[in-house]
């Protein structure tokens, strides 16, 4: 009966023993990346950059616009900053002038991605701009409806 029951709690530990252990295997780190919250901002405003890469590695982020009279005219490397919880992010002030930043991201010394981010005065839009014209075959379609129940009513007034 001791036997038995020494079998099974053997047979318990070693059971919980192999999740356990299969936890504790280190995984890969994260690929490296480079994502920017927008890829077109208005002038003076800003977009967050965030770098991807494994924890404790050193990020930098770089930007290059090459627009006229930019304060930022040129290659600007902002001061590292250590990645957490597999990420570092950065923000990204747009000049005043319209242009394209580039963006690119920097793991202990070496660049690996890029991205942009367009400065534009008038920024792109989803919505329908012409009211007018939906206005006007609203009102076309009234007028032909319009007609129509006319033409009717007088020709079952006369074959009446």
């Amino acid at each position: 009966m001791i036997r038995r029951t020494l079998a099974t709690v053997a047979v318990a530990a070693a059971a919980l023993a192999v999740p356990v252990a299969a936890s504790a295997t280190q995984y890969p780190a994260p690929e490296p990346g480079l994502t920017c919250t927008a890829s077109q901002v208005a002038p003076g405003e800003s977009a967050d950059c965030t770098i991807t890469g494994p924890d404790g590695a050193a990020a930098q982020l770089q930007t290059t616009f090459s627009g006229a009279d930019a304060e930022i005219a040129g290659t600007v490397t902002s001061a590292a900053k250590t990645i957490t919880d597999g990420e570092a992010t950065f923000t990204v002030t747009a000049p005043t002038i319209e242009g394209t930043i580039g963006v690119t991201g920097i793991i202990d010394g070496v660049a690996f991605a890029t991205a942009s981010v367009e400065v534009a005065e008038e920024l792109s839009s989803t919505g329908f701009d012409n009211m007018g014209l939906a206005v006007g075959a609203g009102a076309l379609l009234v007028a032909g409806a319009s007609v129509v129940f006319v033409a009717a009513r007088r020709r079952s007034v006369q074959n009446a």
